[in-house]
């Protein structure tokens, strides 16, 4: 049997059929991705959350936000309940290490700071998984997803000076610790924290009213220059008493997926690559989503802990 051939025309005709359709399909297929990925994140905070409230029921609080003088945070603490037990045995414990040197708790944090743990990053996540900026001690540094709620009242990234009220002295879930106290070079870290951390019971306004986690966003260097988010070991909470706390810690005194704001505030915030809002993780484990433009009085209501304050919940 004889083929005809196809002339120019009608091979022209078959291929803007054939790219027509593929432009009908390929938004249906790119959505189809980002719900799974959007399922995926879903499922990470809860592994949090699962992990979060295991941490409470077993030391009857829940973990410090940040270790100032120490290094660690929240994330390095709930590692034991994440199955992640071979890192959670090499977390040191005290002050002595840092991102350089040969101690071996030195060489310890090099280790978790440039270990992927992919519970605490969302597959929609852009960016690099590890990455090394200028002034870096550490090389390959490895990012972080999802923070900790610091509160809805704070409006600086360090401890509390003058009339900023810092991670320290937050109205959230998760606070930082001064666990050195140094007031000058010669000074040794005495290992004594300012404070208990926050327990269940002390969440007066109800663990289904309160933020415990949230999703922030990769912003790279030329847009925020100073929003770097890591995973499981700080080199700026292990300077001193400890700085710039954003590393591990959100302030939900600003707006979710923000911009052009101050860069200060930016680093703070919450913000998702999901069309149209993100995910809030609530402290009775429970993930909701919800939109950029939540009301202000609804946003700083769930991320305080005991103001008492009424809502809508429908605005939620």
């Amino acid at each position: 049997m004889m083929h005809r051939a196809f002339t120019l025309v009608e091979l022209l005709v078959v291929i803007a059929i054939i790219a027509i359709l593929v432009g009908l399909l390929l938004p249906a297929v790119q959505a189809a991705r980002e719900a799974a990925r959007k399922v995926q994140c879903t499922n990470n905070l809860k592994n949090i959350g699962l992990a979060l409230h295991n941490y409470e029921s077993v030391y009857r609080t829940l973990p410090w936000g940040a270790k100032g003088g120490w290094g660690p945070s929240w994330t390095t603490d709930i590692l034991a309940f994440l199955e992640q037990r071979e890192l959670a045995d090499i977390v040191p414990y005290g002050e002595r290490g840092g991102a350089t040197g040969g101690l071996p708790e030195s060489v310890r944090f090099r280790q978790l700071a440039t270990a992927p743990v992919m519970v605490f990053r969302c597959p929609s996540q852009i960016g690099p998984v590890a990455l090394s900026q200028p002034g870096d001690k550490i090389t390959g540094r490895v990012r972080n997803t999802y923070l900790g709620n610091g509160g809805s009242d704070v409006n600086w990234n360090e401890h509390s000076m003058f009339d900023y009220i810092g991670f320290d002295r937050g109205n959230g879930v998760f606070l930082a610790t001064d666990f050195c106290h140094i007031t000058s070079g010669g000074d040794v870290c005495d290992n004594r924290p300012d404070r208990k951390p926050i327990n269940f019971a002390a969440i007066l306004d109800g663990l289904s009213n309160t933020v415990m986690v949230g999703e922030t966003k990769y912003i790279d260097h030329e847009e925020c220059g100073v929003c770097d988010h890591f995973m499981l070991y700080h080199e700026d909470f292990d300077a001193q008493n400890g700085q710039d706390f954003s590393e591990a810690l959100c302030s939900l005194h600003f707006g979710f997926n923000l911009r052009d704001v101050p860069k200060d505030n930016l680093q703070m915030s919450l913000g998702s690559y999901h069309p149209g809002g993100t995910h809030l993780l609530m402290c009775d484990g429970s993930v909701r989503f919800t939109t950029d433009s939540l009301n202000e009085e609804v946003r700083h209501a769930i991320g305080s802990r005991d103001n008492k304050e009424v809502f809508d919940a429908g605005e939620f």
